[in-house]
């Protein structure tokens, strides 16, 4: 096999593995925004259509006073009513993919920039 033609295989690969990388750490960074998405905006009770602050902004006291106003149940609706399971679900499936993006990610950058340098150490050598 011609040497260029090794050198073009090899840089095409180490290209591919930075773009999977970069492609792994955007799904990742897709799954971030979608669970912020769920924690810092206000929804709407599906059973009796009370509105509901984020949850960043509700305060936990408000659940644990045994009081029996509107206050009460409309807090407790709203706590009860955040579907908590799927903003998790997105937080642990997008560890490993920022595990595997950034090692992905790193490889790739690594083996361009020696292969870089060592081609500036043959120019300088000759």
């Amino acid at each position: 096999m011609h040497p260029l033609a090794v050198e073009q295989n090899f840089r095409m690969r180490a290209g591919r593995l930075q773009s999977w990388g970069i492609g792994l750490l955007a799904c990742a960074l897709l799954l971030w925004i979608y669970a912020a998405w769920q924690l810092f905006t206000s929804y709407e009770s599906t059973y009796n259509k009370i509105d509901c602050p984020a949850p960043v902004n509700s305060e936990p006291r408000d659940l644990y006073f045994e009081d029996s106003g509107d206050a009460y149940n409309a807090a407790a609706q709203c706590a009860s009513d955040r579907n908590w399971p799927q903003p998790l679900a997105a937080l642990v499936v997008s560890v490993p993919l920022t595990a595997i993006g950034s090692v992905l990610f790193t490889a790739g950058t690594v083996s361009i920039r020696l292969r870089h340098h060592h081609d500036e150490l043959e120019r300088a050598q000759s």
